[in-house]
């Protein structure tokens, strides 16, 4: 059976059975595409660090679509990267 894609998106933001959601929960909230997010996770090109103590997931054969946070780090990993942006809250 095919999944819709509209519903293939809101299943990405559920968690799985280990409390992780897909990064695309975390970019959307710093308002950037999950490729440029996901290198926050871990000082790819350069950039910062902000992954470290954080729980997240990158898939042995996969994209940076296919990045897990957990769903508790969210926030901080939103907040880590706004701040190094100096993006404010609304």
């Amino acid at each position: 059976m095919e999944t819709a894609p509209q519903e293939h998106l809101e299943n990405e933001f559920e968690p799985d059975a280990e409390g992780y959601v897909n990064i695309r929960v975390a970019s959307r909230k710093i308002g950037m595409q999950n490729q440029y997010a996901s290198y926050f996770l871990d000082g790819m090109g350069g950039r910062p660090n902000f992954g470290k103590g954080l729980r997240w997931k990158e898939p042995k054969f996969g994209s940076y679509h296919e990045i897990r946070i957990h769903k508790d780090d969210v926030e901080e990993f939103v907040r880590r990267v706004k701040e190094y942006k100096g993006i404010k809250e609304k």
